[in-house]
């Protein structure tokens, strides 16, 4: 019997010439089922299977993490699906089309050409990236909808009844957040008003201070949105859809009453996002790490941290590149925060009875291949976790502890046993995230050089390649982005003996696992070297067990580390009072009973300049001899410039400034007549300000 001539294997045959199919068996006709026997008989991944068929076609292998599901597809899903392609993305110029058989007749072509109604790009990927992707499609274009709250379109002018400046400013300050990148939305009571922060890579960053009728105003319209109650006297929790453009951002609410107004936070989740280790800015290392640690069909893998490090995209990353449409993956979450096309997520429910540990024996009986568990709460959920990746299924959970070896004890303590714990565990993962130095301005390390690049070169004889700068692109903070750093635990045979014989100590348990552990100090110290982030922003994040880490991986005493490093992390901590002020005398006045620190500016544009550059002002103190025109223009420039900060202003006038203190008053701006060496306290005057009393 002659060897069959497929397309498929002709062109598979371009990368294994020497693999011959074996006699009787016949290729398929059905294009998946094809793809599926042609990668089995080469021995191919069905990326390096796309890259052949894409070579003998003259075109490139798409990616799948290219694709956005959040645009409108221009080609209809019928006929997607007679063909086998899907639109990766598109723009008004061009779109790129990914298709897995690039045999097209001259009518489909033209069928194609008039549906799309613009010039194509075509890659190749594999039938079953193009039906995974197929069905993320159809689960962004059906609406998400949440349990509460109906959809907010940021962009809709329509804004109607006696709110509609709260509505706008609310919508506003969403959009804001938005084109951020920020995580979080902080709306609280500040000193006398009420002050909105976004969370931006990590770091709050305040954006502006609000009256407290305004406060008491956003308060009831996210109230209203979500469903919630107006006026309890207890925390509530809700949910609000937003639309912005063609994307569509959950909103988990949660509001705190607080003794001088409600407390509000906003987090935000954007739907469209696409998850991979890729994107998720791990390095080459780490992510084989991590796909080595899940390349198992049983056991299980844990990931640690604080909140807020990232663990739960990392868990979606390495499902988004586990899913298959042969793989039956399911999740236990609370709360289910982004939607997976193709897992199927449960969401615990502690008030109707749905637990972890219940929901999870469900789970096992619907046939898994893989399980994320969202957290390992209780010796409940532990031991049935431990009991599903001893029967067979892998199971992927998070886990609260410091660092990847303190994830054994804390499950003994749990009340697991030792046998079973060694036998089911394959690895720990301990995840945060660092900032990462911005591109556009970062500047070359060079003397003289700060307390924490001179220990950094100390300890390993290299000198950090960058540190921050400002611009604009970064709000001025040196820093645009976050990367993740890891300390890597795998089980190996020695450790695992340990475990099951019940080591507890984690300096015998680090001694014996030996090479199968990589530090967090490791990961990082690649970052810096390569010029991704600095020395002082991983101390910030890990603290000073960064430094006597790095010590111990390079030989070091821990006891020799400088004691100028914790004096460098602690700079600029401080809040202060903006002073805008030429007369010394008075900076010390203020200085001598004032709980805030203060910083004196010669005048506006210095003050504008520190407040877009710092972010410690709580209060403007301005000396009336600071202005440099009539007293009314120079009362607009002020306004004019330093309005966008927020911030509540004392003027500090003399006795025989009769014409600028009618002003002041006619502004309704609070002002305290002042000289030197009388008794006025103007610290009082300064602290009722703040606190809206003055």
């Amino acid at each position: 019997m002659t060897e069959p001539n497929h397309w498929l294997a002709r062109a598979a045959r371009s990368l294994r010439p020497d693999v011959a199919i074996p006699v009787g068996i016949e290729i398929s006709a059905n294009t998946p089922e094809a793809w599926r026997q042609v990668a089995l008989i080469f021995q191919m991944s069905p990326m390096e299977l796309a890259a052949s068929v894409a070579a003998a076609f003259g075109l490139k292998a798409g990616r799948l993490d290219a694709f956005q599901p959040s645009q409108p597809s221009l080609l209809p899903e019928r006929l997607c699906r007679e063909l086998g392609m899907v639109q990766l993305w598109a723009n008004e110029r061009t779109a790129c089309v990914a298709i897995s058989d690039p045999r097209m007749s001259e009518e489909q072509r033209s069928r194609l050409r008039f549906t799309l109604g613009r010039p194509c790009e075509w890659v190749v990927l594999p039938p079953d990236d193009i039906d995974t992707c197929l069905a993320r499609s159809a689960a962004a274009s059906g609406v998400h909808r949440s349990p509460r709250g109906h959809l907010i379109d940021l962009l809709s002018t329509e804004s109607p009844g006696d709110d509609a400046p709260i509505v706008k400013l609310a919508c506003a300050l969403l959009r804001k957040a938005i084109d951020s990148r920020a995580s979080d939305v902080h709306i609280h009571p500040f000193v006398g008003g009420g002050a909105v922060r976004f969370r931006i890579d990590g770091r709050l960053k305040r954006i502006t201070t609000l009256p407290i009728e305004t406060l008491s105003g956003l308060s009831r319209y996210f109230k209203a949105q979500a469903g919630l109650e107006p006026n309890p006297l207890k925390p509530q929790d809700g949910r609000l859809r937003l639309a912005y453009g063609r994307r569509e951002i959950d909103v988990r609410l949660s509001v705190l009453p607080a003794y001088d107004g409600d407390r509000i936070v906003c987090r935000l989740l954007d739907q469209s996002r696409n998850f991979s280790l890729q994107q998720s800015r791990f390095s080459i290392a780490d992510q084989q790490t991590l796909r080595r640690l899940t390349d198992h069909s049983a056991g299980i893998v844990l990931l640690t941290g604080p909140t807020g490090s990232g663990k739960t995209s990392t868990l979606y990353a390495l499902l988004a590149e586990l899913n298959s449409v042969d793989v039956n993956i399911m999740t236990i979450e609370d709360p289910v925060e982004y939607v997976l096309p193709g897992v199927s997520q449960v969401q615990v429910n502690e008030k109707q009875g749905l637990s972890f540990a219940d929901t999870l024996r469900s789970i096992l009986r619907q046939d898994p291949d893989i399980v994320l568990v969202g957290e390992i709460r209780d010796g409940e959920t532990a031991h049935i976790a431990m009991q599903a990746a001893l029967t067979g299924h892998l199971v992927l959970s998070t886990l609260h502890t410091n660092d990847a070896l303190g994830a054994l004890p804390r499950l003994l303590d749990l009340g697991l046993d030792a046998s079973i714990l060694g036998d089911a565990l394959l690895g720990v993962i301990s995840q945060r995230l660092v900032r990462q130095l911005c591109e556009s301005c970062r500047q070359p390390t060079q003397a003289p050089h700060l307390a924490s690049e001179t220990e950094f070169h100390r300890l390993t004889g290299e000198y950090p390649a960058y540190r921050p700068g400002s611009c604009q692109a970064c709000s001025y903070t040196g820093f645009r982005g976050r990367l993740p750093i890891i300390e890597s635990l795998e089980v190996s045979p020695p450790l695992r003996q340990a475990i099951i014989s019940g080591e507890r100590r984690l300096h015998e348990l680090g001694v014996i696992a030996g090479g199968s552990r990589r530090s967090m100090a490791a990961s990082a110290k690649d970052w810096i070297v390569s010029g991704h982030t600095t020395a002082a922003e991983i101390q910030q994040v890990i603290g000073m067990g960064f430094w006597r880490e790095l010590a111990a991986e390079h030989g070091v005493a821990p006891e020799s580390l400088s004691a100028n490093l914790v004096q460098e992390s602690a700079v600029g901590t401080r809040l202060k009072v903006l002073v805008l002020s030429q007369d010394t005398v008075l900076c010390d006045e203020l200085a001598d009973g004032l709980s805030y620190a203060v910083q004196r500016v010669d005048g506006a544009e210095a003050a504008d300049a520190h407040l877009r550059t710092h972010n410690d002002a709580v209060a403007m103190v301005i000396d009336s001899r600071c202005k440099d025109a009539a007293p009314e223009p120079w009362l607009i420039g002020l306004r004019t410039q330093l309005a966008w900060a927020g911030l509540p202003a004392l003027f500090v006038t003399r006795p025989d400034e009769s014409a600028l203190k009618e002003l002041l008053t006619q502004f309704s701006a609070s002002h305290v007549d002042w000289e030197a060496g009388q008794p006025l306290d103007l610290n009082a005057a300064l602290t009722q300000l703040m606190q809206g009393r003055y």
